[in-house]
């Protein structure tokens, strides 16, 4: 028997979606997920990242979104 597997999504980018990939039993209170996205490097290398997402409002999010732009 497999494990029950995390019903989150996140959206990367238009159609492309990012499923997270641990299996169920992070639960809510902890509100972390992880999945794994293929990204392509300015030389067109390509590589797997990891991308780590919660849907709880960080105290940090607004300084993280002003640097990140």
């Amino acid at each position: 028997m497999s494990p029950v597997q995390c019903a989150a999504i996140v959206l990367v980018s238009v159609g492309r979606e990012v499923r997270c990939a641990k299996p169920a039993g992070h639960g809510p209170v902890e509100d972390l997920h992880q999945g794994l996205v293929r990204v392509t490097l300015p030389d067109g290398r390509e590589h797997a990242a990891s991308l780590v997402w919660s849907s709880t409002p960080s105290p940090w999010e607004d300084e993280i979104l002003r640097r990140s732009t």
